[in-house]
């Protein structure tokens, strides 16, 4: 208590104000990340540096960019321009294109993405474990009805993992692979 009251008086006592201003000058600050990504749904900055984190980060914005293009049913590209020679990556880009062509939407996609610990990081080469749980999803026809395998009723627990490679030009980490189950 007595800490306390010599803590609150101190604060009483009359200061002389400061003679001097703080400078106008403006502060270093750090250049800005291009763009990257969809405009409405951009890589985020924790997940454009060259880390463990980040790179775990950045393949949990890739499978929620999935989710976004296919709720919105948008143009896969982004997952195409985030990726390289990403076999799992063009196979979901190619179903999400399909899906748009058939006039199918999403009324319910669920999932979550537990990653296993930090990446394993080699110079610009990370490798990230996860689990993805996929499910409920429900995709449904032009009339409204559900299309049964473009759905998944229930949630499934898949062992996932995912091979980055880093890109100086982007200033972030690309899908190189992609297992999903």
């Amino acid at each position: 208590m007595l800490a306390g009251t010599v803590l609150l008086t101190g604060c009483s006592e009359k200061q002389e104000a400061s003679t001097t201003l703080p400078t106008t000058a403006a502060a270093p600050t750090t250049e800005a990340l291009p763009p990257l990504g969809p405009a409405d749904f951009p890589v985020p900055a924790e997940a454009r540096v060259n880390t463990p984190g980040a790179a775990v980060e950045f393949v949990r914005y890739y499978v929620a960019l999935t989710k976004h293009l296919a709720m919105t049913a948008r143009d896969p590209q982004p997952l195409l321009r985030l990726s390289e020679d990403c076999r799992t990556c063009n196979q979901i880009a190619q179903a999400l294109a399909a899906d748009v062509a058939a006039n199918y939407s999403y009324a319910e996609y669920t999932y979550e993405f537990n990653e296993y610990g930090p990446a394993l990081v080699n110079g610009d080469m990370a490798e990230v474990g996860f689990a993805y749980v996929q499910g409920p999803i429900t995709a449904v026809d032009e009339s409204g009805q559900v299309v049964p395998d473009r759905s998944a009723a229930s949630p499934e627990m898949l062992q996932s993992g995912a091979s980055l490679l880093w890109k100086d030009d982007l200033q972030s980490w690309v899908i190189t692979g992609l297992t999903v189950g």
